[in-house]
């Protein structure tokens, strides 16, 4: 990553809802699920069109020169638009938060002192056995502590983040600015602009009472691009969202100083092997143990077909790799993913430690 980095703001007037990709029948319940890069990319390609003038029409592929080709992309190209995440913000008289998906590796448990009980978040150590995994032969994230505390604590804002990294206290949160509301919706019928028959369906969606959704790059032409926006229509039913950049304080992606060290995803990643790479590798990089959550679907909507895109099950936001090594270059990972070039794969570097078994016990 270049040294300076800018976010995205992405800032709903209404609710967002970014439907599950599966068939629902008459009284299905349909969930609202957190949103891959793809409705981002599509609502800013979107956007950008209608900003250079390009006729859209329903089904039907925009006609576009060669020039804006190259700078718009299409279903298989991002073109200049270079974009990581999207993750949450919230901002509440003036002061802004921003929130990154928790490392899977990280848990709760209580800490006695002098005067009280208290909470601290600890990270899984290395153990290094012999277990196989998806083919590959794997150590352990290990966790020491009988009890652990079911928190439910699944982001870690920005400044909590640094800590982490680098090998500071730190803690997890759950993100309050947002809540999730039931609507109903009736289906249409076909092309026509009329209830389809027994097609009634609740649907959950967000609400967030401050902040929305924000993206990062470091690219000046993505800057460039999406400064000459105001908005885009999101995700279903296409609300509109309010969308502005500003420069962004904190490199996260940049190296840390140890030698033992982890990747933690930050957006979801769908590798050839599963949750794991084939070979077991990043580039020259060794996987030594992973901390992974389920998998989650990754599709989208196809808009000149007005069918869905393929299904994929990617590797959650969150998973973490502990590594023998850096990498030789940090594309080394990235490019692993499909869809990299879509903000597929991103990640963060985390500082780990490791433990061993004795007979006496463990040895850190």
């Amino acid at each position: 990553m270049n040294e300076r980095l800018y976010a995205v703001y992405f800032e709903p007037e209404d609710w967002l809802a970014f439907r599950e990709s599966r068939r629902f029948n008459p009284g299905d319940t349909v969930r609202s699920v957190f949103p891959s890069p793809f409705p981002f990319y599509g609502a800013i390609r979107t956007a950008l069109m209608k900003k250079y003038g390009v006729k859209l029409q329903y089904h039907e592929k925009p006609s576009l020169s060669p020039e804006l080709l190259e700078k718009l992309g299409d279903e298989e190209h991002p073109g200049v638009i270079k974009l990581i995440g999207p993750f949450i913000f919230s901002e509440v008289k003036g002061e802004r938060k921003h929130y990154f998906p928790a490392p899977k590796n990280v848990y709760a448990c209580k800490e006695k002192t002098d005067c009280a009980e208290k909470i601290v978040y600890k990270k899984m150590r290395l153990f290094d056995a012999k277990i196989l995994v998806e083919n590959c032969q794997m150590g352990l994230a290990w966790i020491e502590e009988e009890e652990v505390i079911e928190t439910g604590d699944s982001y870690i804002e920005l400044e909590e983040l640094v800590k982490l990294r680098s090998g500071q206290n730190f803690t997890l949160c759950k993100v309050e600015n947002f809540e999730e509301e039931i609507k109903l919706g009736i289906a249409l019928e076909g092309f026509e602009k009329k209830a389809k028959e027994r097609m009634l369906y609740t649907m959950r969606v967000y609400r967030f009472k401050n902040g929305g959704f924000f993206m990062l790059t470091d690219d000046e032409r993505t800057v460039e691009e999406i400064s000459k926006i105001d908005g885009v229509f999101l995700g279903a039913k296409q609300k509109w969202c309010r969308v502005r950049v500003e420069p962004f304080n904190g490199d996260i992606f940049e190296r840390i100083p140890s030698e033992k060290v982890a990747v933690s995803l930050v957006t979801p990643a769908i590798y050839d092997g599963g949750i794991i790479p084939k070979g077991g590798t990043f580039g020259d990089a060794k996987i030594k143990a992973i901390a992974a959550g389920k998998k989650i679907v990754v599709s989208g909507w196809n808009y000149t077909s007005g069918k869905p895109k393929p299904i994929y099950h990617a590797v959650s936001p969150g998973t973490v790799y502990y590594l023998d090594k850096f990498p030789e270059r940090d594309e080394d990972i990235i490019e692993r993913s499909l869809f990299s070039k879509f903000g597929f794969g991103y990640f963060v570097y985390i500082p780990y430690e490791s433990i061993e078994l004795t007979q006496g016990g463990y040895r850190r």
